[in-house]
């Protein structure tokens, strides 16, 4: 079994003349569009510390890369979209992770992350003791896409 020590927190948007670039573009906005990532679900282990963009400079490019995604593209040109996620620990047991994206704002994709996490924490008897999020917000000329991750280092 392998167990992540450290979550990183990261969005950001990006526009282009297709979705797969609008996403790469988005990407390479948060600085980590060089990493193959691997969706995973929405669990964050006890131990597992806050860490920060540098903490992913140390992962090869082309590496692996296992982390929880929200990410929206739209082709509607003045539609609003964003990305949101909700990383939630416990005091009883393991954190959450949640994510949302839709045709909306960012305070309304964060809204709606946090509120997922929290049911989640309700489902296993546990209290929060902290939630930190991310998001982003994009209004759309063209194609673009918002994208939000947690990334889990191991």
């Amino acid at each position: 079994m392998i167990t992540p020590h450290t979550y990183v927190l990261l969005s950001n948007n990006g526009t282009a003349d297709n979705r797969l670039n609008a996403f790469d573009s988005a990407l390479q906005s948060a600085k980590v569009a060089d990493f193959n990532f691997i969706k995973v679900s929405s669990i964050l282990p006890v131990e597992c510390r806050k860490g920060s963009l540098e903490d992913v400079k140390c992962a090869t490019p082309g590496s692996f890369m296992f982390c929880v995604m929200s990410k929206m593209v739209s082709e509607e040109d003045g539609a609003t979209i964003s990305s949101a996620i909700a990383c939630a620990k416990t005091n009883e047991t393991v954190g959450v992770i949640t994510e949302y994206s839709g045709k909306c704002s960012k305070d309304i994709a964060v809204e709606r992350a946090i509120d997922m996490a929290r049911k989640m924490a309700n489902k296993r008897n546990a209290t929060i003791s902290s939630i930190d999020t991310t998001s982003s917000e994009l209004i759309v000329n063209g194609c673009g896409c918002c994208v939000s991750l947690c990334l889990l280092l191991y």
